[in-house]
Protein backbone atom coordinates (compact mmCIF):
# COMPACT_ATOMS: atom_id res chain seq x y z
CA UNK A 1 0.00 0.00 0.00
CA UNK A 2 1.59 2.73 -1.37
CA UNK A 3 1.08 6.76 1.17
CA UNK A 4 -1.17 9.20 0.98
CA UNK A 5 0.12 12.48 -0.99
CA UNK A 6 1.19 15.47 1.67
CA UNK A 7 1.44 18.61 0.79
CA UNK A 8 3.59 20.52 -1.95
CA UNK A 9 5.89 22.88 -0.36
CA UNK A 10 7.43 25.43 -2.21
CA UNK A 11 10.99 27.74 -2.43
CA UNK A 12 11.14 30.57 -4.62
CA UNK A 13 8.46 29.68 -6.60
CA UNK A 14 9.52 25.54 -7.04
CA UNK A 15 7.07 23.49 -6.60
CA UNK A 16 9.18 20.59 -4.29
CA UNK A 17 8.87 17.06 -4.18
CA UNK A 18 5.37 15.56 -2.64
CA UNK A 19 5.70 14.59 0.90
CA UNK A 20 4.55 11.62 1.76
CA UNK A 21 3.60 9.75 4.85
CA UNK A 22 4.74 6.44 5.49
CA UNK A 23 3.24 3.48 6.38
CA UNK A 24 4.90 2.20 9.18
CA UNK A 25 6.08 3.92 12.28
CA UNK A 26 9.38 5.56 13.83
CA UNK A 27 8.77 3.98 16.91
CA UNK A 28 6.03 1.69 19.41
CA UNK A 29 6.31 1.61 23.47
CA UNK A 30 6.26 -1.78 25.48
CA UNK A 31 3.43 -1.56 28.63
CA UNK A 32 5.69 -1.79 31.81
CA UNK A 33 4.07 -5.24 32.29
CA UNK A 34 4.64 -6.54 29.45
CA UNK A 35 6.93 -9.46 30.51
CA UNK A 36 3.90 -10.35 33.07
CA UNK A 37 0.97 -10.82 31.07
CA UNK A 38 -0.07 -13.98 31.14
CA UNK A 39 0.19 -14.96 27.62
CA UNK A 40 3.61 -13.91 27.28
CA UNK A 41 4.40 -16.00 29.80
CA UNK A 42 3.16 -18.65 28.32
CA UNK A 43 4.88 -18.40 24.97
CA UNK A 44 8.15 -18.13 27.32
CA UNK A 45 7.24 -20.96 29.63
CA UNK A 46 6.37 -23.01 26.41
CA UNK A 47 9.36 -21.75 23.83
CA UNK A 48 11.89 -20.26 26.17
CA UNK A 49 13.00 -16.48 26.13
CA UNK A 50 14.03 -16.88 22.30
CA UNK A 51 10.17 -16.91 21.55
CA UNK A 52 9.37 -13.69 23.10
CA UNK A 53 12.32 -12.22 21.65
CA UNK A 54 10.61 -13.76 18.51
CA UNK A 55 7.55 -12.08 19.17
CA UNK A 56 8.89 -8.45 19.74
CA UNK A 57 11.03 -8.99 16.79
CA UNK A 58 7.51 -9.45 14.84
CA UNK A 59 5.92 -6.78 16.44
CA UNK A 60 8.84 -4.55 15.41
CA UNK A 61 8.18 -5.43 11.50
CA UNK A 62 4.78 -4.71 11.77
CA UNK A 63 4.99 -1.49 13.16
CA UNK A 64 7.92 -0.33 11.24
CA UNK A 65 6.58 -1.73 7.71
CA UNK A 66 2.87 -1.90 7.62
CA UNK A 67 2.25 0.14 10.76
CA UNK A 68 -0.39 -2.24 11.98
CA UNK A 69 -0.13 -5.90 9.86
CA UNK A 70 2.69 -7.82 7.86
CA UNK A 71 2.27 -9.99 5.28
CA UNK A 72 3.69 -13.42 6.60
CA UNK A 73 4.94 -16.80 5.16
CA UNK A 74 7.95 -18.55 4.73
CA UNK A 75 10.06 -16.30 3.25
CA UNK A 76 9.67 -14.18 6.46
CA UNK A 77 10.57 -17.34 8.46
CA UNK A 78 13.87 -17.54 6.20
CA UNK A 79 14.44 -13.94 6.40
CA UNK A 80 14.46 -13.61 10.16
CA UNK A 81 16.22 -16.56 10.95
CA UNK A 82 19.22 -14.96 8.89
CA UNK A 83 18.71 -11.88 10.95
CA UNK A 84 17.40 -12.49 14.34
CA UNK A 85 20.65 -12.43 16.33
CA UNK A 86 19.72 -15.49 18.25
CA UNK A 87 22.73 -17.35 19.44
CA UNK A 88 22.16 -20.92 18.39
CA UNK A 89 19.55 -22.78 16.74
CA UNK A 90 17.06 -20.07 15.35
CA UNK A 91 15.75 -21.81 11.99
CA UNK A 92 12.63 -21.12 10.17
CA UNK A 93 10.92 -24.20 11.65
CA UNK A 94 11.52 -22.63 14.79
CA UNK A 95 10.22 -19.21 14.06
CA UNK A 96 7.09 -20.84 12.33
CA UNK A 97 6.32 -22.61 15.44
CA UNK A 98 6.67 -19.65 17.56
CA UNK A 99 4.25 -17.98 15.32
CA UNK A 100 1.67 -20.88 15.33
CA UNK A 101 2.07 -20.63 19.51
CA UNK A 102 1.27 -16.79 19.44
CA UNK A 103 -1.69 -17.43 17.22
CA UNK A 104 -2.40 -19.97 19.96
CA UNK A 105 -2.78 -17.47 22.38
CA UNK A 106 -4.63 -15.08 20.49
CA UNK A 107 -1.85 -12.90 20.38
CA UNK A 108 -2.11 -12.61 16.32
CA UNK A 109 -5.64 -12.55 15.05
CA UNK A 110 -6.56 -16.40 13.73
CA UNK A 111 -9.07 -15.36 11.13
CA UNK A 112 -6.90 -12.33 9.50
CA UNK A 113 -4.01 -15.06 9.14
CA UNK A 114 -5.91 -17.79 7.96
CA UNK A 115 -7.41 -15.85 5.23
CA UNK A 116 -5.07 -13.50 3.87
CA UNK A 117 -2.12 -14.57 5.33
CA UNK A 118 -1.70 -11.56 7.61
CA UNK A 119 -0.31 -11.05 10.78
CA UNK A 120 -2.29 -8.44 13.40
CA UNK A 121 -4.30 -7.90 16.32
CA UNK A 122 -6.86 -5.67 17.66
CA UNK A 123 -4.23 -4.73 20.12
CA UNK A 124 -1.59 -4.25 17.89
CA UNK A 125 -4.12 -1.44 15.88
CA UNK A 126 -5.26 -0.05 19.08
CA UNK A 127 -1.64 0.66 19.66
CA UNK A 128 -0.86 2.23 15.75
CA UNK A 129 -4.06 4.45 16.15
CA UNK A 130 -2.77 5.95 19.58
CA UNK A 131 0.48 6.37 17.85
CA UNK A 132 -0.60 7.95 14.72
CA UNK A 133 -4.04 9.25 15.59
CA UNK A 134 -2.84 12.58 16.35
CA UNK A 135 0.07 13.22 13.81
CA UNK A 136 -1.41 12.61 10.52
CA UNK A 137 -4.32 14.11 8.36
CA UNK A 138 -5.76 10.69 6.80
CA UNK A 139 -5.19 7.29 8.13
CA UNK A 140 -5.54 4.23 5.22
CA UNK A 141 -6.60 0.83 6.53
CA UNK A 142 -7.68 -2.10 5.08
CA UNK A 143 -11.42 -3.17 5.59
CA UNK A 144 -10.92 -6.63 6.17
CA UNK A 145 -7.81 -6.20 8.45
CA UNK A 146 -10.14 -4.31 10.68
CA UNK A 147 -10.73 -5.67 14.18
CA UNK A 148 -11.69 -2.80 16.07
CA UNK A 149 -15.22 -1.43 17.03
CA UNK A 150 -15.81 2.02 15.65
CA UNK A 151 -18.37 2.32 17.90
CA UNK A 152 -16.25 1.82 21.37
CA UNK A 153 -14.37 4.75 22.43
CA UNK A 154 -11.90 2.47 24.28
CA UNK A 155 -10.60 1.27 21.15
CA UNK A 156 -11.17 4.30 18.64
CA UNK A 157 -11.41 7.55 20.15
CA UNK A 158 -14.06 10.10 17.66
CA UNK A 159 -11.02 11.93 16.65
CA UNK A 160 -8.77 9.16 14.93
CA UNK A 161 -12.07 7.14 13.62
CA UNK A 162 -12.80 10.68 11.28
CA UNK A 163 -9.53 10.59 10.33
CA UNK A 164 -9.80 6.54 9.23
CA UNK A 165 -10.20 5.73 5.52
CA UNK A 166 -11.26 2.05 4.78
CA UNK A 167 -10.80 0.48 1.52
CA UNK A 168 -10.86 -2.99 0.79
CA UNK A 169 -8.54 -4.95 -0.97
CA UNK A 170 -11.15 -6.61 -3.03
CA UNK A 171 -12.28 -3.27 -4.27
CA UNK A 172 -10.50 -1.75 -7.88
CA UNK A 173 -10.94 2.12 -7.42
CA UNK A 174 -10.10 2.12 -3.68
CA UNK A 175 -6.85 -0.41 -4.05
CA UNK A 176 -5.87 1.51 -7.28
CA UNK A 177 -6.02 4.91 -5.78
CA UNK A 178 -4.53 3.83 -2.56
CA UNK A 179 -1.88 1.24 -3.74
CA UNK A 180 -1.17 2.59 -6.96
CA UNK A 181 -0.90 -0.67 -8.48
CA UNK A 182 -2.09 -2.58 -11.92
CA UNK A 183 -4.41 -5.16 -10.71
CA UNK A 184 -5.90 -7.74 -13.08
CA UNK A 185 -9.24 -7.94 -10.63
CA UNK A 186 -10.73 -10.06 -12.97
CA UNK A 187 -9.07 -12.89 -11.53
CA UNK A 188 -8.32 -11.70 -8.34
CA UNK A 189 -10.94 -14.04 -6.45
CA UNK A 190 -9.54 -16.99 -8.16
CA UNK A 191 -5.68 -16.54 -7.35
CA UNK A 192 -7.07 -15.54 -3.36
CA UNK A 193 -8.65 -18.98 -3.30
CA UNK A 194 -4.85 -20.80 -4.92
CA UNK A 195 -2.54 -19.17 -2.89
CA UNK A 196 -4.45 -19.37 0.71
CA UNK A 197 -4.25 -22.76 1.46
CA UNK A 198 -0.50 -22.23 0.00
CA UNK A 199 0.28 -19.17 2.50
CA UNK A 200 -1.08 -21.32 5.38
CA UNK A 201 1.04 -24.43 5.07
CA UNK A 202 3.77 -22.22 4.31
CA UNK A 203 3.95 -21.11 7.55
CA UNK A 204 3.61 -24.31 8.94
CA UNK A 205 -0.10 -24.56 9.58
CA UNK A 206 -3.02 -26.95 8.91
CA UNK A 207 -4.55 -25.80 5.04
CA UNK A 208 -7.81 -23.81 5.79
CA UNK A 209 -10.97 -24.17 3.93
CA UNK A 210 -10.88 -21.97 1.06
CA UNK A 211 -12.23 -17.96 1.87
CA UNK A 212 -15.72 -17.31 0.44
CA UNK A 213 -15.03 -14.85 -2.77
CA UNK A 214 -17.67 -12.74 -1.43
CA UNK A 215 -19.88 -11.54 1.32
CA UNK A 216 -22.21 -13.91 3.29
CA UNK A 217 -25.45 -14.41 1.05
CA UNK A 218 -28.29 -12.37 1.72
CA UNK A 219 -31.12 -14.20 4.18
CA UNK A 220 -28.62 -17.17 5.05
CA UNK A 221 -27.95 -18.28 8.67
CA UNK A 222 -24.85 -17.52 9.51
CA UNK A 223 -25.27 -18.83 12.76
CA UNK A 224 -26.95 -17.97 16.54
CA UNK A 225 -29.77 -17.06 14.57
CA UNK A 226 -28.49 -13.91 12.53
CA UNK A 227 -29.52 -13.23 9.06
CA UNK A 228 -27.85 -10.96 7.33
CA UNK A 229 -29.89 -8.04 6.12
CA UNK A 230 -30.37 -6.94 2.80
CA UNK A 231 -29.38 -3.09 1.37
CA UNK A 232 -33.11 -2.45 1.20
CA UNK A 233 -34.12 -3.78 5.10
CA UNK A 234 -30.84 -1.39 6.45
CA UNK A 235 -32.67 1.74 3.92
CA UNK A 236 -36.43 1.21 5.05
CA UNK A 237 -35.03 0.76 8.87
CA UNK A 238 -32.69 4.15 8.26
CA UNK A 239 -35.91 5.70 7.04
CA UNK A 240 -38.10 4.78 9.45
CA UNK A 241 -36.12 5.91 12.39
CA UNK A 242 -34.92 9.37 10.06
CA UNK A 243 -31.50 8.17 10.98
CA UNK A 244 -28.13 9.57 9.58
CA UNK A 245 -26.73 6.42 8.70
CA UNK A 246 -26.06 5.93 5.20
CA UNK A 247 -27.37 2.34 4.15
CA UNK A 248 -24.92 1.25 1.46
CA UNK A 249 -21.93 2.13 3.64
CA UNK A 250 -23.18 0.57 7.01
CA UNK A 251 -24.20 -2.57 5.04
CA UNK A 252 -20.59 -2.63 2.87
CA UNK A 253 -18.68 -2.10 5.79
CA UNK A 254 -20.52 -5.34 7.86
CA UNK A 255 -20.97 -7.68 4.66
CA UNK A 256 -16.73 -7.24 4.39
CA UNK A 257 -16.40 -8.12 8.08
CA UNK A 258 -18.12 -11.23 7.61
CA UNK A 259 -21.00 -9.58 9.54
CA UNK A 260 -18.49 -9.54 12.81
CA UNK A 261 -18.81 -7.32 15.56
CA UNK A 262 -15.37 -7.86 17.86
CA UNK A 263 -14.80 -10.94 17.54
CA UNK A 264 -18.64 -12.53 17.34
CA UNK A 265 -20.97 -12.84 14.74
CA UNK A 266 -23.42 -9.96 14.78
CA UNK A 267 -27.17 -10.66 16.43
CA UNK A 268 -29.37 -8.06 16.24
CA UNK A 269 -28.36 -5.75 12.63
CA UNK A 270 -30.84 -3.25 14.18
CA UNK A 271 -29.74 -2.44 16.83
CA UNK A 272 -26.49 -2.54 15.08
CA UNK A 273 -27.68 -0.08 12.83
CA UNK A 274 -28.49 2.66 16.12
CA UNK A 275 -24.95 2.02 17.64
CA UNK A 276 -23.52 3.16 14.23
CA UNK A 277 -25.63 6.48 14.42
CA UNK A 278 -22.75 8.01 16.97
CA UNK A 279 -20.06 7.10 14.25
CA UNK A 280 -18.22 10.42 13.48
CA UNK A 281 -18.70 10.06 9.79
CA UNK A 282 -22.59 10.49 9.65
CA UNK A 283 -22.07 13.27 11.98
CA UNK A 284 -21.50 16.30 9.31
CA UNK A 285 -24.52 18.92 7.95
CA UNK A 286 -26.63 17.84 5.65
CA UNK A 287 -26.43 13.85 6.37
CA UNK A 288 -29.54 13.24 7.02
CA UNK A 289 -31.01 14.79 4.02
CA UNK A 290 -28.82 12.70 1.89
CA UNK A 291 -30.09 9.44 3.32
CA UNK A 292 -31.63 7.53 0.32
CA UNK A 293 -34.93 5.27 0.07
CA UNK A 294 -35.65 1.93 -0.87
CA UNK A 295 -37.25 3.54 -3.57
CA UNK A 296 -34.21 5.26 -4.86
CA UNK A 297 -32.41 1.99 -5.37
CA UNK A 298 -35.21 0.37 -6.96
CA UNK A 299 -35.25 3.10 -9.27
CA UNK A 300 -31.58 2.00 -10.25
CA UNK A 301 -29.52 4.99 -8.15
CA UNK A 302 -26.54 4.32 -6.15
CA UNK A 303 -27.13 4.12 -2.29
CA UNK A 304 -23.23 5.25 -2.21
Amino acid sequence: MSNLPGIFPQKGGEILPERRFKDGVDYWNIDIDFFENKKVRLIRGEFGIKGVYLYILILNEIYRTGGYYKKWDRDDCLLMSDSSGVAGDCSPELIAEVVRGLVRRSLFDKGVLDRFGVLTSAEIQRRFLRIVGNSRESIPMVQEYFLLEPSSRKDVTRATLSKIVFFSINSKDSTQNLKGEEQNFKVLDKEKNRTEQKRTEEIGGTPAAPAPTHVPSEGKDLGSGFVPPTVEEVAEYVRFRGSCVNPQVWFDYYAARGWMMGRAVMKDWRAAVKASETWERWQKPGSRRDVKTPSDYESGESFV
